[in-house]
C-alpha cells in the first residue's frame, strides 16, 4: 500500500493549530492575489476561532460554519453588541444617536448701513420739525394780521374832516419781494404793507413823490382821504419830506388827523418812528385792499 502525503488543510484530530495553518496557506500560495485572499480567509476562520470564546453567548451552527470560510458581514456588528453589553457605544454609533446640536445662527451687523440709517431718520425727522415750525409761524403771522386789521377798523375813523364815507378799495399789482431800497422810508412802507396784507403791492418804481400816480396806474385805489391800512405818499416839503419826497404807513385816522409809522424820518435810516400828522395838501394815499 503505498501511503501518499497530501498537502492542505487535512490534519490529524486534535493537533490543530491555526497559526501553522496561516502559514502553509501563505507559502503555497502562488499569485499575491491569491496569498491576500487566502489570507484574509484564513484570518476570518481565527478571528472567528479567537471571538467564540470571548462572547457571552455560544454561536448558532450556521455562525461557526460561516466563520470557518471567512469573516461575514454579521462579524462587526457581533462583536458591537459584545462591547456594548459592558457599557461600550463607539463613536459612530453615538453620533447617530446623539446628533449634534445645529449651530445657532450669528447675525452680523452693517456699522455702515446702521449709520447711514439712522443719518436719514434723523434728517427726516429735522425737516418734519422745520415744516412744522414754517407752518406755525406762517399761521401766526396770518394770525398777526388779520388781529392788526380788526383793530384798526374797530378805532379808526373812515371820515376825515372835510368830505364823507372812504371809497372802496380795487387791487392791484403784486410783487413777490419788497422792491424798494431798504432802510429808506419806501422799504419801510412795504414792509408795514406785507406785515397788514400778507403781500407786496408792485407795478411801479421811482421816489416817494411818484408814488401815488404808479400804484394808481398799477390798480390801487388813490384817494385824498385819509384810511389806515394805506400809505401816505406826501410831496417834497410837506411835514419835513425831502426833495424827493416822504412816504408812511398809516396805523389811523381821527378826523382830519393821521397817526404813522415812518422809516429814515426822526429815526434815521433802517429806524421806525411814529407820528401823528395833520391831513391837508400833497397827501395822498394808496388804499390796502
Amino acid at each position: 500500500m503505498n501511503n501518499e502525503i497530501i498537502r492542505g488543510r487535512h490534519r490529524a484530530p486534535g493537533r490543530h493549530n491555526p497559526l501553522n495553518e496561516l502559514k502553509l496557506l501563505a507559502r503555497e500560495t502562488a499569485q499575491p492575489a491569491m496569498k491576500g485572499a487566502a489570507f484574509v480567509a484564513a484570518t476570518g476562520g481565527l478571528v472567528a476561532s479567537f471571538a467564540n470564546p470571548a462572547s457571552a453567548e455560544p454561536l448558532s451552527a450556521s455562525t461557526a460554519g460561516a466563520a470557518a470560510v471567512g469573516p461575514t458581514a454579521g462579524a462587526v456588528p457581533a462583536a458591537s453588541t459584545a462591547l456594548a453589553k459592558i457599557g461600550y457605544a463607539p463613536a459612530a454609533q453615538k453620533a447617530t444617536t446623539q446628533p449634534a446640536a445645529a449651530p445657532k445662527p450669528q447675525v452680523i451687523e452693517d456699522i455702515q448701513v446702521k449709520t447711514e440709517r439712522a443719518a436719514a431718520k434723523a434728517a427726516a425727522a429735522k425737516a418734519a420739525a422745520e415744516k412744522a415750525a414754517a407752518e406755525r409761524k406762517a399761521a401766526a403771522e396770518r394770525a398777526s394780521r388779520d388781529l392788526t386789521r380788526r383793530t384798526l377798523t374797530a378805532t379808526t375813523s373812515i371820515k376825515s374832516s372835510s368830505n364823507g364815507a372812504v371809497p372802496g378799495a380795487s387791487s392791484g399789482m403784486r410783487s413777490a419781494y419788497n422792491w424798494a431800497t431798504e432802510g429808506q422810508c419806501t422799504w419801510g412802507a412795504l414792509a408795514k404793507w406785507h406785515a397788514s396784507e400778507g403781500y407786496y403791492p408792485g407795478g411801479w418804481t421811482g421816489n416817494a413823490m411818484e408814488w401815488a400816480s404808479g400804484a394808481a396806474n398799477a390798480g390801487y385805489t388813490v384817494t385824498g382821504t385819509p384810511r389806515a391800512r394805506s400809505i401816505l405818499v406826501m410831496q417834497p416839503g410837506v411835514h419835513g419830506s425831502s426833495n424827493v419826497g416822504h412816504v408812511a404807513w398809516v396805523t389811523g385816522v381821527d378826523g382830519n388827523q393821521v397817526h404813522i409809522i415812518e422809516m429814515n424820518a426822526l429815526a434815521g435810516p433802517y429806524n421806525y418812528n411814529t407820528r401823528t400828522l395833520t391831513d391837508g395838501p400833497g397827501m395822498k394815499y394808496i388804499y390796502a385792499p
